[in-house]
């Protein structure tokens, strides 16, 4: 059975819709990948419950304050990060080798996806810490989150606590109110 070429008015149609769905992309002024557009709100339950990066971050994402806001957590200070939203994407995928910062893509260092690396590539003792993984499609709205919430905002503030909390901020954000 010979290929048959596409009609004459059907190519035309369809590279007209790909300059139309360009050109729409590009009126809404987005930069970044579609992939990397998430929503906050959805992030902020990435962010508290199932990367479970409060632990280290803190609440505020100061590296300050883990769940317990009058703990001292390890993770980086978020508020001063330079990473954009794919160098983000790629730190909460991959990790940080020689660091405590986990991978949590699930494939992660099985190919070279991360920084061209596999588990082969590492010294035994000095493989990346495995955090809590959870879907592709969640790492988008943790960016968005950590975008929006914390990049850039400085000194963590009482406002900012009792949104984090919610209904639970008069008890875990009263250590601000002396600030």
């Amino acid at each position: 059975m010979a290929l048959r070429r596409p009609t004459p008015v059907i190519l035309p149609m369809l590279v007209g819709l790909a300059v139309l769905f360009s050109t729409f992309a590009h009126a809404q002024g987005t930069t970044a990948p579609a992939a990397l557009v998430g929503d906050p709100e959805r992030g902020k339950t990435v962010y508290q419950r199932m990367g479970y990066c409060v632990n280290c971050h803190g609440w505020a994402g100061d590296g300050m304050a883990g769940s317990n806001p009058m703990a001292h957590a390890t993770g980086a200070n978020l508020r001063k990060t330079a990473l954009d939203a794919e160098g983000l994407a790629q730190v909460i995928k991959c990790g940080l080798p020689g660091t405590p910062m986990p991978y949590h893509d699930t494939a992660a260092y099985r190919d070279d996806r991360c920084y061209g690396m596999v588990m082969a590539d590492f010294e035994p003792g000095g493989v990346p810490v495995r955090g809590k993984t959870f879907r592709d499609k969640e790492v988008p709205h943790l960016v968005a989150y950590i975008q929006h919430y914390m990049i850039g905002l400085g000194k963590p503030t009482l406002e900012e606590c009792a949104l984090y909390y919610g209904a639970a901020a008069d008890k875990a954000c009263a250590y601000l109110r002396s600030e």
